[in-house]
């Protein structure tokens, strides 16, 4: 039988790639872009080293250095908070820098996105501070901020160059080219807290989209975390514990004293001063224990440590603390208590394991605490004490106690802590 002729089969190999055609950009799209896909849910923190954390604790964050923008205002971390910025390193001087202008454009798209939002800004450090004055900022920054709704949306910081360059390198991990050090390719998204949560290619349309689109993502996190504390806003607020006064005042009206925690002064597990003035200002969790307890510390630590790695993944670090006082002075070196808290994983600015002279510790104990702190030739080890967690508040009142050795009173003490939290919130909330 004969075969198709040479111009019949012709005929079908033009009708196959006219046929295949529309495909062919679906195909291109598929295979260049394996491995481009933007991914949403990789915005944890990053480590020193540049690897990615899941938690705040010692993760890149921006320096608490003193810098001034374009206004001639000073201008502190602490300034900066409550807003997520897309940070960019770059110079004003069109000399040293002719992808000035591609930079702007860039930002300029990322402003535009966000104009109308307070919350979310550009904030960019010098890399030419001896060019960059404050007036010469202001005048770049007039020039392209002009169609924002709200003030300070786009901030442009300069200073001491020395302390802006330490602060790009070693804070923020930002790499520069030193034969070309005014062309540094990175932007860096920051959270409201000031912790670096992704990095982007400058130069690329591809990246400023993925960052308004990552800027979003943290909003919307945000928003569900501000939802959850209002949810624990409508949990019963918690009592007052211990003795109270009801003191009359010089008019006739009368205030109620609660019970207070006194001041105090013990040492840590690496040998530093735990005083009351470290803990100002933040809610404590407090407990009894000594290293050498067969019976039930063991089994709060472990409680304990479980609510340490909530705390601190939670970025609670800065604003809730663990003190674990032991009734062993004796034997309860500063050491000792380092290796015991070196395998319970303990950040030692977090949870903190306290000793001191045998008196004080235990007045606080059973007069501050109102925990039970003896000597007992009868109990397991030869001490016994209260097997109590205490939620001490940031005015220094005790406000919750629950049972250390079970998981569903301390899974009721952390709820109660993030409630505490958030009342606090609402009330400082203007």
């Amino acid at each position: 039988m004969e075969g198709p002729t040479p111009g019949r089969r012709r005929g079908w190999k033009r009708f196959l790639l006219v046929a295949a055609l529309p495909g062919l950009p679906l195909l291109l799209l598929l295979v260049l872009g394996r491995g481009m896909r933007h991914e949403f849910g990789n915005l944890d923190y990053f480590s020193p080293s540049g690897e990615r954390v899941s938690t705040p604790a010692g993760a890149r964050r921006l320096p608490d250095v003193d810098l001034t923008d374009q206004n001639g205002r000073s201008v502190e971390r602490d300034d900066l908070a409550g807003t997520f910025w897309l940070v960019a390193f770059m110079t004003t001087d069109t000399v040293t820098t002719p992808h000035l202008a591609t930079m702007t454009q860039q930002l300029l798209w990322a402003n535009w996105r966000y104009r109308d939002e307070p919350d979310v800004g550009l904030l960019c450090l010098t890399l030419d501070a001896e060019h960059d004055t404050p007036d010469r900022l202001r005048r770049y920054v007039e020039r392209n901020e002009r169609y924002n709704r709200y003030p300070d949306k786009w901030r442009f910081l300069t200073g001491d160059q020395s302390v802006i360059d330490r602060m790009i390198a070693e804070d923020l991990g930002v790499p520069r080219d030193s034969a070309d050090p005014f062309n540094v390719a990175t932007l860096l998204l920051i959270d409201d807290r000031g912790y670096v949560r992704q990095k982007y290619l400058a130069s690329s349309e591809h990246e400023i989209g993925d960052a308004v689109e990552d800027i979003a993502l943290l909003k919307k996190r945000k928003l569900e975390a501000r939802k959850a504390n209002l949810a624990r806003l409508e949990q019963p607020a918690l009592p007052h514990l211990g003795d109270r006064d009801v003191v009359q005042s010089a008019d006739g009206s009368a205030d109620t004293l609660f019970h207070t925690v006194p001041k105090f002064a013990l040492t840590d597990q690496l040998g530093r001063e735990c005083s009351h003035r470290d803990v100002e200002g933040k809610v404590r969790l407090v407990d009894a224990f000594f290293t050498a307890c067969p019976t039930i510390c063991p089994v709060i630590s472990s409680q304990l440590a479980r609510v340490h790695d909530r705390l601190s993944a939670d970025g609670l670090s800065d604003r809730v603390t663990l003190l674990t006082h032991t009734v062993d002075p004796a034997n309860d070196t500063p050491e000792r208590m380092r290796r015991y808290a070196d395998r319970l994983g303990a950040d030692p600015d977090l949870w903190r394991f306290l000793t001191g002279p045998k008196d004080e510790l235990y007045g606080l104990l059973q007069e501050g605490y109102l925990l039970t702190a003896l000597a007992s030739d009868t109990a397991a080890g030869g001490f016994f004490h209260s097997d109590q967690i205490l939620i001490v508040d940031a005015e220094g009142h005790i406000r919750g106690t629950y049972d250390g050795t079970k998981t569903s009173d301390v899974d009721r003490m952390l709820e109660d802590v993030y409630g505490l939290l958030a009342r606090t919130d609402a009330r400082n909330t203007p």
